[in-house]
């Protein structure tokens, strides 16, 4: 079993759900399996917020070829709809 520990950082910005996508190229290393899960969260607020609302953070990785990974990482903080302006830096580990 290898590990990949990777943090990504999302800027503060006031748009929709957001998407940053990496790829890690493992050679000499064949891939059968690969499985990415959440090792920890920071998020804050930038402005004043309500109290009520909902995070939305996916990882997903994927298996381009017998060499090559790619994640995807999505983040979001909303109330009615992806629109709070907020900043996070999210730490993942991959498992291949």
């Amino acid at each position: 079993m290898n590990i990949i520990t990777d943090s990504v950082r999302f800027q503060e910005e006031l748009s929709g759900g957001r998407v940053i996508t990496r790829t890690f190229n493992t050679y000499p290393i064949r891939l059968s399996k690969v499985a990415a899960a959440l090792q920890g969260i920071d998020y804050g607020f930038s402005d004043d917020e309500g109290q009520f609302f909902r995070c939305t953070i996916d990882i997903k990785a994927q298996i381009v070829n017998i060499y090559q990974i790619k994640v995807l990482i999505t983040f979001g903080l909303r109330s009615k709809s992806f629109d709070k302006r907020t900043d996070a830096t999210i730490n993942y580990i991959l498992l291949f």
